[in-house]
């Protein structure tokens, strides 16, 4: 399987490192949509369910382009890199989402430290949890898949 998320070093606090977060996150909001479309005309996987995990992603988006605003950044507009996704077909790539996940819950949390304030706030409070949690369900949905 290939690296889910771009692993190079998380710039820890301010404006970098909140728009490397943004970028991955971006990358994620893609992720889904293609996963999507690829699960419209599968019967074994509930597009609604990976619906709601890229409505989350754009939640996150949205909170981190309001925190970066606030505290005079500027929000990128570039995704980051995310594996390649040939569609929603086996566990595989349910897998590859999963993994894009756990990769992103390590980079929430080791960067945690080096934000305060609202920025960390949201990490801790809102992006490690969420993260955490679609983890669980994409195990859940793998689960299902291959009982």
């Amino acid at each position: 399987m290939t690296n889910a998320v771009e692993e190079l070093p998380v710039p820890l606090g301010g404006a970098d490192g909140l728009n490397f977060f943004l970028r991955a996150e971006l990358s994620a909001v893609k992720a889904y949509q293609r996963a999507l479309r690829s699960a419209d005309h599968r019967k074994t996987v509930d597009a609604a369910e990976i619906l709601r995990f890229a409505a989350g992603h754009q939640r996150t988006v949205a909170a981190l382009q309001v925190t970066l605003w606030e505290m005079g950044g500027v929000p990128t507009s570039e995704a980051g890199t995310w594996g390649a996704f040939a569609g929603l077909r086996d566990t595989a790539t349910l897998g590859e989402l999963r993994g894009g996940e756990e990769a992103g819950l390590r980079m929430y949390e080791e960067a945690s430290d080096g934000f305060d304030g609202d920025a960390r706030d949201l990490l801790t409070l809102e992006l490690i949890p969420r993260q955490r949690k679609h983890i669980a369900d994409l195990s859940a949905i793998m689960a299902r898949f291959t009982a």
